[in-house]
């Protein structure tokens, strides 16, 4: 697939959170569970827009905020993926790179979504996802319910098909074209039992100590360049050491990476010119916990590496 400059920006601001959204681990109510959580308290969002932090492309940019029409048909995570799915494939059918804040790691399915409608199904779509967890949990083996743990296992093709349709999302991504870490909370004793699942698939897997080496995540993400068409970067702050993001939701206790390092790593990912999507979510929560000030300013330290980074993305047609 031909490469084109980078010339149009469009963020795409997703406000919605999803506490509580997911599926019973023991069974005792059928399908997943989600609600409107529409959250309008002065949040990052509002910080990357006073900080001036999407100017960091140096392209004209646009704000397209996602807005969920209420009521919905159906589950408001199927109509949130369908939704986030639309904006992403229209703003990629212009021509203009896409920058996806705000949200949470369910979001990677509309996403996924959006892209291949945008360029085909039969595009190679990879995937770099820079997070503590795996987020390859089921319905038939998670231990938490959470569904934000469950949006991988979903792109690959192997649970919640209602999902993914909903997202349009008709070919499953390929794990061969997924590069995962640094997972430091994959371990045999994990919360969410997917340990086991993981280890049998494809999937790239970037533990701590590979994670760490520089040399070695760039060999593997130009491995992954050359074998697809399309990288789609998701980044869940959780990724960072705890004392980046003290107050995420599912903050691992194991000792993780330093911003610095991630930042080397995103540019990495954009300088094989084949970013189409950018994400970095799970930053904000509707907590009354101190640390959003250090969780929103890293993660504006992460949107501008990448945006600088970025000059080059893959063209339709």
């Amino acid at each position: 697939m031909k490469k084109k400059k980078l010339s149009k920006l469009a963020v795409i601001e997703i406000p919605y959170g999803d506490i509580g959204w997911g599926t019973s681990p023991g069974h005792e109510w059928e399908g997943v569970r989600s609600d409107i959580q529409h959250w309008k308290k002065y949040r990052e969002l509002d910080d990357y827009r006073l900080c001036g932090v999407y100017t960091r492309a140096e392209v004209p940019y646009c704000v397209d905020e996602l807005v969920l029409e209420q009521p919905v048909d159906n589950e408001v995570y199927l109509a949130l993926a369908k939704k986030v799915s639309d904006i992403v494939s229209t703003h990629l059918e212009k021509g203009e790179a896409v920058l996806a804040v705000g949200g949470y790691c369910r979001d990677a399915v509309g996403i996924c979504g959006g892209i291949q409608r945008a360029f085909g199904k039969d595009t190679r779509i990879g995937i770099v996802y820079l997070d503590a967890h795996s987020d390859m949990a089921s319905p038939e083996i998670t231990k938490s319910g959470i569904l934000g743990g469950m949006d991988l296992n979903c792109v690959l093709g192997l649970s919640l098909p209602e999902w993914r349709e909903a997202a349009y999302l008709e070919k499953p991504v390929e794990a061969g074209n997924v590069i995962l870490g640094d997972f430091r909370n994959i371990l045999p004793n994990e919360d969410d039992g997917t340990s086991e699942l993981v280890r049998k698939l494809d999937i790239v897997l970037m533990g701590p100590d590979i994670f760490c080496d520089e040399q070695a995540f760039r060999a593997q993400v130009e491995s992954l360049a050359e074998r697809v068409d399309i990288i789609y970067l998701h980044i869940d702050e959780d990724v960072l050491d705890k004392k980046y993001a003290p107050n995420a939701w599912c903050l691992s206790e194991i000792p993780g990476p330093s911003v610095e390092l991630v930042n080397k790593h995103i540019k990495t990912v954009m300088n094989t010119g084949k970013v189409a999507v950018f994400s970095v979510l799970d930053v904000y929560f509707e907590l009354d916990e101190n640390g959003q000030e250090a969780a929103t300013l890293n993660a504006m330290r992460m949107i501008s590496s990448g945006l600088e980074a970025w000059k080059e993305q893959p063209e339709i047609g």
